[in-house]
């Protein structure tokens, strides 16, 4: 989808396509991808990884049966979107401690300053 066929609350939003967004933007998803594949910070992960999900999914507006152009949005079911199924998985991963199991975040946890500071497990 082009940045000029939006619909929705996030139609004029100005930083869609600015470099300093985009940069913005893949750094925070190389962030959650690590704590993913390392199981360190699944909490932080899936908060932000969350909001950029919820984020994404208002840029797209799957409600919208027509895009500002006029041309039809391809919009399928606006409640089993993709973003909003990888939402719940990262929900589901940190809810489940899966960093603990299948990831570092077992000795992660063990650390000093992360003991101290629970919200980074």
């Amino acid at each position: 989808m082009g940045w000029g066929r939006l619909a929705g609350p996030m139609e004029s939003a100005q930083a869609a396509g600015a470099a300093w967004a985009d940069w913005l933007f893949m750094l925070g998803m190389l962030g959650v991808g690590l704590a993913l594949i390392a199981g360190i910070g699944l909490r932080l992960a899936a908060v932000g990884g969350t909001a950029m999900m919820g984020l994404m999914w208002l840029a797209e507006w799957p409600p919208a049966k027509h895009l500002s152009d006029g041309t039809a949005s391809a919009s399928t079911n606006p409640f089993a979107d993709y973003h909003l199924i990888y939402a719940v998985v990262l929900i589901a991963l940190a809810a489940a401690g899966a960093g603990a199991t299948w990831g570092l975040g077992g000795v992660w946890a063990r650390l000093p300053f992360v003991s101290r500071n629970r919200w980074l497990l």
